[in-house]
């Protein structure tokens, strides 16, 4: 590692002099090439802040590539320099001013301009006063000095002073205001360097919603459509419970298209609601066609079906069946190493019945069955389950509480002989739920999104947490906690970094009591982990015993296992970031994402760091589409921990009964030796959508 560091280290000047080599340096019209345009001084202000509010651009490419070729006219520059100094005086630097300008050239005659600056110091706000406020409670007053984004002691800027009169709008509005204005005056004290902003205030009457007018509706009755927003007459104005009621009849699912506003308002402070509708079919299909492919599984291909019948019985009772069929082919499918005996046939079957509103406006009733067969590269089961509960959504809130029960059967495990591992109280993965197993439970979920995009977002924040607590008839006695948050944020224009946190923890009666692996934590695979395979991080079972005359180290006494199977953990962490970066300047709609994933599965909920977290850097190709980026990862194990598979009673290749002791499993494992699995370091995954 060091000598290719040392290597990339000499070979750093070539590669300057190649970029300096591949500049243009013709002159155009007399006007010399500009190489580059240098800030000094600018301590407050980035040089690239200020380079985006001027005109003059330098020659920009990448390396020995392309160069777009631009050109230096001192009496444009001239114009620049003003709006460096404007720039400065708009952010409170009102004693700044160019102090130098020098031009450079080079022995090809192309310029660099060096551009020195001298800052001063910057006003700071010194008091804040409202006026034409007498309409509003001291609480109301407070609560909107609290909301805004200046207050005294803050240095001053031109473009936060703008956006807090935008603000302190809104914040009238919301409490009924329909109508209010506002305007400001700054008195700037430039040789204190202070700043006296006054905001003032022109609310207007305070209004109460009146009549709720809908149109476009032929199938849907309009007094559903009115309970559904929420709204009253004669309660109070505000553009939230606008935009809720919005929310709130496009969540009906009868509408392809909802808009709420209101009707023009009047000098009497009422403030009637207009919503416009346009009503979906009442029945529609939907067929998709998809696949993902991992290290050691792929599904292709992965149909999906969707039907949706969106007046059942009458009334705006939903009925949405889906079905996603695939073939999992473990470990891939060609020829020399496709297992048919452990590939097959996966699916997930659906059928939801909504009622919405049930007894308030946003609160539905949710009735849902499931059928899923779910072939993973070491195991295979089945499951049916039946859901009932309510959910409520209100903004980017959505609370959730449902009673689950889960019957699971036809597990399996590739290469262990289940029955004799239950004999002798082996892994989770198989005593726990032998044959069958019940599982019944409630969840209450809560989510939190403040997303600008689902599908791709470019800032915002996501939090969630599931909380289970099974109950009787079931096989399990667990609480589990799952709680998931993630941020976003632009770094520039052409970039977005995005970061999530999770916490998995199942919490057993006992340290050893029984836990459905279904519930269990798996990580590693397109969206977690994406150094290891498809649910291959954590706890592990050794399976396949070798061969005393074939592999070295292997003798009748010590069969140890060749490969593995991952049982999933009661406790997991995960920590992620990546930087979304647009590269349309190599390929439209071409995306490159460095990444970052650190995680840990293990047994003990109250220690989910036990051992540290295993790291895994990464490279991935987005290409965006319409309905998301299609994603290719890579990620390189480069922190990876020792894992001891357990051993157990299995059958070798030629039917005979053996025991296999514990067996390491491990990146640093050499191939063809008993005792030790070797884990790839490198790990790839290619599907549709984000990772998170």
């Amino acid at each position: 590692m060091r000598s290719r560091f040392v290597a990339f280290a000499r070979a750093l000047p070539a590669l300057a002099l190649l970029a300096a080599c591949a500049t243009p340096y013709e002159p155009f019209e007399g006007h010399p090439v500009l190489a580059a345009i240098q800030f000094q001084g600018n301590h407050s202000i980035s040089s690239g802040e200020l380079l985006n509010h001027i005109a003059t651009a330098p020659t920009s490419g990448f390396l020995f590539f392309s160069k777009t070729a631009r050109y230096y006219d001192a009496d444009l520059f001239a114009l620049d320099l003003k709006r460096v100094e404007r720039w400065y005086n708009q952010k409170g630097f009102y004693e700044a001013k160019v102090k130098d300008v020098q031009e450079l050239r080079d022995d090809k005659g192309r310029v660099t301009v060096v551009v020195t600056v001298e800052e001063g110091r910057r006003a700071v706000v010194r008091k804040m006063d409202f006026e034409g406020v007498e309409a509003l409670s001291r609480d109301e007053i407070s609560d909107i000095d609290d909301a805004l984004p200046v207050h005294p002691g803050d240095g001053f800027d031109e473009d936060v002073y703008d956006k807090a009169k935008d603000v302190l709008v809104q914040q009238l509005r919301e409490r009924g205001f329909a109508r209010a204005q506002v305007r400001g005056r700054v008195e700037v004290a430039p040789e204190e360097g202070t700043a006296h902003i006054v905001f003032q205030v022109d609310p207007g009457p305070r209004y109460s919603f009146g009549d709720v007018n809908v149109s476009g509706n032929t199938r849907v009755p309009t007094d559903a459509i009115t309970h559904a927003t929420g709204i009253d007459h004669g309660d109070r104005y505000s553009p939230q419970a606008i935009a809720l009621a919005q929310q709130r009849v496009y969540n009906l699912g009868v509408f392809s298209g909802v808009r709420v506003g209101l009707e023009p308002l009047t000098e009497t402070p009422v403030a009637d609601v207009r919503i416009n509708v346009r009503e979906a079919p009442v029945r529609t299909i939907r067929l998709g066609l998809g696949g993902s492919a991992e290290e050691a599984r792929w599904e292709l291909p992965r149909v999906r079906a969707e039907y949706t019948h969106r007046s059942l019985f009458g009334g705006l009772r939903r009925l949405e069946v889906a079905s996603t069929v695939g073939y999992a082919f473990v470990p891939n499918p060609f020829p020399g190493q496709y297992d048919p005996s452990h590939s097959g046939i996966t699916t997930l079957t659906s059928a939801q019945l909504t009622n919405p509103n049930v007894f308030v406006p946003g609160l539905d009733w949710v009735v849902r069955g499931e059928f899923a067969r779910q072939i993973q590269s070491g195991f295979s089961y089945d499951d049916v389950a039946a859901r009932a509960g309510l959910l409520y959504r209100r903004g980017p809130h959505t609370v959730g509480l449902s009673l689950n029960f889960v019957r699971n059967f036809h597990g399996d495990v590739r290469g262990v002989n289940i029955s004799q591992i239950i004999q002798a109280g082996g892994s989770p993965l198989v005593s726990d739920c032998p044959v069958a197993c019940t599982l019944t439970y409630p969840e209450l979920r809560y989510s939190y999104d403040a997303r600008d995009n689902v599908i791709e977002p470019t800032q915002g924040f996501f939090g969630s947490v599931g909380i289970q607590q099974t109950l009787k008839p079931g096989s399990f006695s667990y609480f589990r906690i799952n709680p998931d948050v993630r941020a976003y944020a632009p770094l520039g224009r052409l970039a977005v970094l995005a970061v999530r946190a999770e916490y998995g923890g199942l919490f057993t009666e006992t340290t050893t009591g029984n836990s459905p692996f279904t519930q269990r934590f798996f990580f590693g695979g397109q969206n977690e982990q994406r150094g290891y395979g498809a649910l291959s991080q954590g706890p592990k079972v050794g399976i396949n015993p070798c061969d005393p005359t074939k592999t070295p180290g292997c003798t009748a006494a010590q069969r140890y296992a060749t490969d593995d199977v991952t049982i999933g953990g009661k406790a997991a962490a995960l920590i992620s970031a990546e930087i979304r970066i647009h590269t349309d300047f190599i390929l439209n709609h071409l995306g490159v994402v460095p990444f970052l994933d650190a995680s840990n599965v293990g047994d003990d909920p109250k220690r989910p760091f036990e051992g540290g977290l295993e790291v895994a850097p990464g490279l991935g190709l987005r290409y965006l589409t319409p309905f998301g980026p299609i994603r290719l990862d890579v990620a390189y194990l480069l922190r990876a921990k020792d894992v001891f598979a357990k051993g157990g009673p299995a059958i070798d290749s030629t039917g005979a009964q053996v025991t296999m002791p514990d067996t390491r499993v491990s990146v640093r494992c050499s191939g063809g030796t008993a005792g030790c699995i070797p884990v790839s370091r490198f790990a790839f995954h290619i599907t549709l959508g984000e990772a998170f």
